[in-house]
């Protein structure tokens, strides 16, 4: 099953990523696990191996907000949850906004006083053509730089990227001073991320300002063809032409033919030649010569247009957009150098060493250079071998245990005969051994456990 990746899991990664860069991942007593491997040997109980790293990732970061959540108070909010809740106040924002600025528009174009018809023409320059003149340079751009003619350009969506970026380093210089830590984290986190969002992660941050564009154009669409079609449904609109440079109807037949190809297949696509002579206006003979059927032709047109020029092309980006987010999202392979030490962190072993307490026989009391409360079973061996040993101590702990009860110690423990004792003492980067006692004959075997 393929772990789906969000922006704001990935901020929330770097936001954790950075608190783990602080500390060390360590236990919280001796005898217990780091969390890192604990949620590791969770992971390995509750799924098969092989074991994916984005979903390994994924169920650590997921771990991690659990955590959060019951630690802190709902005002510690993360950060991704500060971008999650930013992008669905912009996306309202500019859904409100661009909805009322297309039904504005559409409403002052259709306004119809009664004596003269509606230019075809100025609806179409206002509302058609500034959209397709921005697919053609979205398109020939687009091109190019998949052709590797120019470098990669993507119109004005790196400069909104570029205020979205100056906007938070100014945030996080603000907030340097007057704000808490934790709120100065989670800014930092974000600051980060979307400093080194190209080099990490390539295009996830760009995707989410493209669809926010697209989504302004989608609903700038609909808010025209609503606006359109309430004011054909509540008043008499009457479409004509005209120009100073007098086209003929031929011309403007062939003009309107070529604009209608997408829809060509249904029928009525556009006004025939007969209509388009009959909605000609000449100033000086008014609308007394128009007949209605000629000037209420034109209507079906325009809303084909709104439809495949403005409507279609929008909802198509943004199809697109959400696609390319998804497929950058699933191409990120989470193998940068934070990420690799968290795996280290979860997948290596814990290795943990400690004393454990000896009764003497001396002194009917524990002996331990360093006490520990955990216990460490370990076979002790009851005979002693023949094998003589010789133990070095350093001079920081040579005067912490007796010889009756280091030797009984080693004796009961590893079943060594300890024949000699050496205190190791460092002076100037050289080692010079001083012994306690002297030894008879050689020495065959020479064992130094290590205690």
């Amino acid at each position: 099953m393929q772990i789906k990746w969000q922006v704001n899991d990935l901020i929330d990664l770097e936001y954790f990523l950075n608190q783990a860069s602080g500390e060390l991942s360590k236990a919280d007593s001796p005898d217990t696990l780091s969390s890192d491997r604990r949620h590791f040997l969770y992971y390995e109980k509750s799924h098969k191996p092989p074991f994916s790293r984005r979903a390994l990732i994924k169920y650590w970061l997921d771990e991690k907000r659990k955590t959060h959540q019951k630690t802190f108070s709902w005002v510690s909010r993360l950060p991704g949850d500060g971008y999650r809740e930013t992008v669905d106040l912009l996306r309202s924002f500019v859904i409100i906004a661009s909805l009322l600025s297309g039904a504005a528009l559409a409403w002052s174009v259709l306004s119809y006083g009664g004596t003269a018809p509606i230019n075809i023409f100025t609806g179409l320059w206002v509302l058609i053509v500034p959209q397709f003149i921005l697919l053609i340079f979205l398109g020939t751009s687009l091109i190019l730089s998949g052709l590797g003619l120019t470098k990669s350009f993507r119109g004005i969506y790196p400069l909104i990227s570029s205020l979205i970026l100056r906007l938070t380093r100014h945030a996080k210089l603000a907030g340097e001073t007057s704000l808490p830590a934790d709120q100065r984290a989670r800014i930092y986190a974000m600051a980060g991320f979307i400093g080194r969002q190209k080099t990490l992660y390539g295009s996830v941050f760009f995707w989410p300002v493209f669809i926010l564009a697209q989504t302004f154009g989608v609903c700038f669409n609909i808010g025209l063809l609503c606006a359109t079609v309430l004011k054909l449904s509540i008043t008499d609109l009457a479409f004509g032409w005209q120009s100073t440079l007098h086209p003929e109807p031929e011309t403007v037949y062939r003009i309107v033919d070529a604009f209608s190809l997408p829809w060509s297949w249904v029928s009525s696509p556009h006004p025939t030649i007969t209509q388009i002579q009959g909605s000609q206006m000449i100033l000086k003979d008014g609308m007394i010569h128009m007949s209605t059927p000629d000037l209420v032709s034109w209507w079906p047109f325009l809303c084909y247009c709104l439809l495949c020029y403005g409507l279609i092309p929008r909802l198509i980006l943004l199809v697109t957009g959400i696609w390319q987010q998804n497929r950058a999202l699933g191409r990120i392979s989470f193998s940068t150098s934070a990420c690799d030490r968290l795996i280290q962190r979860m997948r290596t072993p814990q290795v943990q060493s400690a004393g454990r307490d000896y009764s003497s026989s001396h002194t009917g009391t524990i002996s331990s250079l360093q006490p520990d409360k955990s216990v460490i079973t370990s076979e002790i061996k009851t005979t002693i071998a023949s094998n003589p040993a010789i133990v070095f101590v350093p001079e920081d702990i040579d005067g912490q245990i007796k010889d009756e009860d280091l030797n009984e110690r080693i004796a009961h423990i590893l079943g060594l005969k300890v024949i000699n004792r050496i205190r190791l003492t460092w002076i100037r980067q050289r080692t010079w051994l001083r012994l306690k006692h002297s030894f008879p004959g050689p020495i065959f075997h020479c064992h130094l456990p290590v205690l």
